[in-house]
């Protein structure tokens, strides 16, 4: 079940339709949803015949450049768009410099989205916060929109529904989850090869440094909670970026003990981006919310301002709040 109107997919015909000139465009930091869902409708509508680009707005993690026609997108900001479609992306702060030029350029917005927190900026928005991806919500539209799914498509779809649902662990995974990844499968996804270019082809030397993370972690609330960071310099250090550290916060979370685990990472810039991930007792999208952020019951991200151990403060100062 989706929660978008059968009106809500006929005016999206209506605007593609009449559009000469359509881009499509996601959030910064790419991950398998975003740059899944953002692929899949620019395949899509290439098929249908329209003039389509695809814009990449931040450096493409390198456990991602498998993706079917990742290297047809494009950074190009001098862009005469009729309609901007944007997927997976809650807010237009999210866009960065280049994209928020576009967004302002573009006589139509499509709204294309899943987080709680969207904050229905289109001039079509279509949101539905209880499904499990932006790649499932596409799935479906594909669907009532009758467009046929071919292997690079359903590859781009399912990359994205396997990593926002955590390998279908997350409880936004429904049975219509597994139903649309079954659809996938059944039209030229590749399980086998998805999965081991999304989790078993790490770099062992990124893995190395994930063990020196690890092994500096902290333990707080009776090893209900763990947290680990990392800085810019041990980082230049071994030639490395944060998206070689994906799964560093997944480690201890899955474990009896620890019910959220929380990852902070300084940004290039400086900064720090703080990660959580819960199992499904406690809604760390909350916690997120709490710092400006935003996510999912069960993975969610903020900004917090400091140092390092400001950082830390502040973050233990809101754990103090949950009762444990």
């Amino acid at each position: 079940m989706v929660n978008y109107s059968v009106d809500d997919i006929k005016e999206f015909e209506n605007i593609i339709e009449n559009s000469k000139n359509i881009a499509i465009i996601s959030h910064m930091s790419p991950d398998g949803d975003n740059l899944g869902s953002l692929l899949a409708m620019y395949l899509a509508l290439k098929k249908e015949g329209k003039k389509v680009i695809g814009l990449e707005l931040d450096e493409i993690p390198k456990y991602l450049n498998f993706l079917p026609k990742i290297e047809e997108l494009s950074n190009d900001e001098n862009l005469n768009i009729d309609t901007l479609i944007t997927v997976d992306c809650a807010n237009t702060k999210l866009l960065g410099e280049l994209g928020r030029k576009v967004f302002d350029n573009s006589k139509n917005i499509i709204n294309i989205d899943h987080h709680k927190t969207n904050e229905n900026y289109g001039d079509l928005n279509i949101v539905d916060s209880k499904i499990s991806s932006t790649c499932e919500l596409v799935t479906n539209m594909f669907i009532d929109l009758n467009i046929s799914f071919d292997s690079e498509i359903s590859t781009a779809l399912f990359t994205g529904i396997c990593t926002d649902t955590g390998r279908f662990l997350y409880n936004s995974t429904t049975q219509d989850t597994f139903k649309i990844a079954s659809l996938l499968i059944e039209n030229g996804a590749d399980k086998n090869f998805i999965m081991e270019r999304l989790f078993q082809s790490h770099d062992l030397l990124a893995r190395k440094l994930s063990t020196q993370i690890l092994s500096k972690s902290e333990f707080l609330y009776n090893n209900k909670v763990v947290i680990s960071s990392i800085t810019n310099d041990i980082l230049d250090k071994y030639n490395l970026k944060i998206t070689d550290l994906n799964d560093v916060i997944n480690y201890y979370r899955d474990t009896n003990e620890v019910e959220i685990s929380c990852f902070i990472k300084e940004k290039p810039e400086g900064g720090f981006k703080v990660s959580f991930r819960s199992k499904n007792h406690i809604d760390v999208s909350q916690i997120a919310e709490s710092f400006g952020g935003g996510g999912h019951f069960s993975a969610a991200a903020c900004q917090i301002d400091g140092d390092l151990n400001e950082v830390k403060e502040k973050l233990i100062k809101r754990l103090d709040n949950i009762e444990w």
